[in-house]
């Protein structure tokens, strides 16, 4: 089956509005175990018996986002099925994919990175390890839906003929698409205020917490200097800020133990959660 690549942005936004979990593996002992603790854990599930039957409903269903498949099955293995995902389905719409193997070694490993799966996870898997590793797949997921939409907002908004002839910046809007630029603007603003206190979120504090939340979707922590540099203020100032969001409980701070002259932030689990909700009505605030 041939996937084209989608004429407009609406399977991102389908995708982007939920995101499904497929569980495939061909023991229906397993597929049912493994799909109670998902669902247990508040995700949306859906189970494929095979790898032909998961890519038919990937191709089928935008709203599914992490496909986690087992490494052994007959006829196309877990290997063979995110080689598919990945040639297939990556390159036109978010979809995150883990591998589940009760035999774990390096070559499976290396075979597992090489097909773009995002983690390894060995049977038995307990409900804490599956609970942290969907996190994962979840921060991963959106981090990458919303780089798809910011593609496909760009697209719509910078036609071919305008992309060919002249920069973003040399296109004057009208009156009207200033107008409605501003009332957007001012619903993110009172949408953040619904989310967070605005009394911490002063000055360059929301610019530090942005970018922080950008590297902790990617899964990664960023140095307290790297936060400070994405404001325009000086830097004793946009540590002190730092500061305020530690102390609000928003963000965690800890000495790099490779480096111990780097600080490192992340995003605390609440303020994950809350973060990516905060973003997801953002998103829906869009024209």
């Amino acid at each position: 089956m041939h996937v084209n690549a989608p004429d407009n942005d609406m399977d991102i936004k389908m995708a982007s509005k939920g995101c499904t979990i497929l569980l495939v593996d061909d023991d229906p002992a397993c597929l049912d175990e493994y799909c109670d603790a998902i669902a247990n854990l508040g995700y949306a599930v859906r189970s494929a018996s095979s790898a032909p039957d998961a890519l038919k409903q990937i191709a089928e269903s935008p709203e599914i986002g992490v496909v986690m498949t087992d490494l052994e099955m007959p006829t196309m293995d877990g290997i063979s099925l995110l080689s598919e995902i990945s040639n297939r389905f990556s390159p036109h719409r978010p979809i995150v994919t883990l591998l589940l193997t009760a035999h774990s070694d390096l070559e499976v490993a290396t075979k597992a990175m090489q097909s773009q799966a995002t983690d390894l996870l060995t049977k038995p898997v307990s409900t804490e390890q599956l609970a942290e590793a969907l996190r994962r797949a979840s921060g991963h997921y959106f981090a990458t839906a919303y780089r798809f939409q910011i593609t496909a907002l760009t697209k719509r908004l910078d036609p071919p003929i305008l992309r060919e002839s002249t920069s973003r910046q040399d296109i004057k809007p009208t009156e009207e698409e200033l107008q409605a630029f501003t009332r957007m603007l001012l619903k993110f603003q009172h949408s953040k205020a619904k989310f967070f206190d605005s009394a911490v979120l002063t000055g360059p504090s929301w610019e530090i917490l942005l970018d922080i939340t950008e590297a902790t979707l990617r899964g990664e922590a960023v140095p307290a200097s790297s936060a400070s540099a994405s404001t325009h203020v000086p830097l004793s100032t946009a540590l002190r800020h730092v500061n305020n969001l530690v102390e609000a409980g928003l963000v965690q701070r800890w000495t790099d133990p490779n480096d111990k002259r780097r600080t490192l932030l992340k995003l605390q689990p609440h303020a994950v959660s809350t973060m990516q909700r905060y973003l997801e009505t953002a998103w829906k605030l869009q024209p």
